[in-house]
């Protein structure tokens, strides 16, 4: 059933986006090989810390690059998303710490032991590796919005060539305003889609305040927060680095 869903969407997407979406889909096959040859170097016992931001740093570029070709906004797009996923590491790795995210949960009245089946030390820093997930989490809506504000920003440069770099920055935060809305219920429904069946089951066995302070509930309610802080933040910084790069310059490609 996997292989037919894959095959009728690449078909779809092929007869809707033609060159475009055969670009997407390469994309997409190039950041799955990248995501499985990350997990298989923290698997191997690489240094997650340097594993993880090699791999976001060339999912970023596959995404910006490949994809959307090498010009000024993709330049401001991919430095965006940079500084972005660098401030959100020492943030992420502030909140596991204090939060105490890392590692498994409590599975029912099932507990992450040996006597159960399970090893409790496979050898693998967990704090780091709950790090190297909300950053992987965090990736795609960072570059989404770093797109759409870097390429709104140049066309109204592109319209607009006297636009000094104050208009330019307020330009580029009225295009991260109007898509905000739009990636944080996005953020959200992924969210709530992928907790309604352990919600329905769960309550049926604990209350709500039990289900709300569980391990599972709270690592996938943060990680969604933190990718809405980051679609938040990046406006600002897209539109900053956006007016750095295209003040005043010939924009045109």
């Amino acid at each position: 059933m996997i292989k037919v869903l894959i095959i009728v969407f690449v078909l779809l997407s092929l007869f809707a986006g033609g060159d475009r979406t055969a670009k997407s889909l390469m994309t997409t096959a190039i950041n799955v090989t990248i995501f499985a040859v990350l997990i298989e170097l923290i698997y191997l016992g690489f240094n997650i810390v340097f594993t993880t931001a090699v791999a976001a740093i060339l999912i970023t570029a596959a995404t910006i690059f490949y994809q959307n070709e090498n010009n000024i906004k993709t330049v401001s797009a991919f430095i965006s998303v940079v500084i972005v996923l660098v401030l959100s590491s020492f943030f992420i790795a502030f909140i596991i710490t204090h939060a105490h995210l890392q590692g498994f949960g409590i599975v029912g009245d099932v507990k992450i032991q040996p006597s159960n089946g399970y090893e409790e030390d496979i050898g693998i820093n967990m704090k780091l590796v709950q790090v190297a997930v909300f950053i992987v989490i965090l990736i795609g809506g960072l570059i989404d919005t770093a797109v759409a504000i870097c390429s709104g920003t140049y066309e109204i440069i592109m319209h607009n060539p006297n636009a000094n770099r104050s208009e330019i920055i307020e330009s580029g935060m009225n295009i991260g305003c109007k898509i905000l809305s739009s990636n944080v219920n996005t953020l959200f429904f992924i969210f709530a889609g992928e907790f309604m069946i352990m919600c329905i089951s769960f309550l049926k066995f604990y209350s709500w305040s039990t289900l709300i302070n569980s391990k599972d509930f709270t690592q996938e309610f943060i990680a969604i927060m933190i990718s809405a802080i980051g679609t938040v933040v990046i406006i600002p910084i897209s539109s900053y680095v956006a007016s750095r790069f295209m003040c005043h310059r010939n924009v045109a490609d």
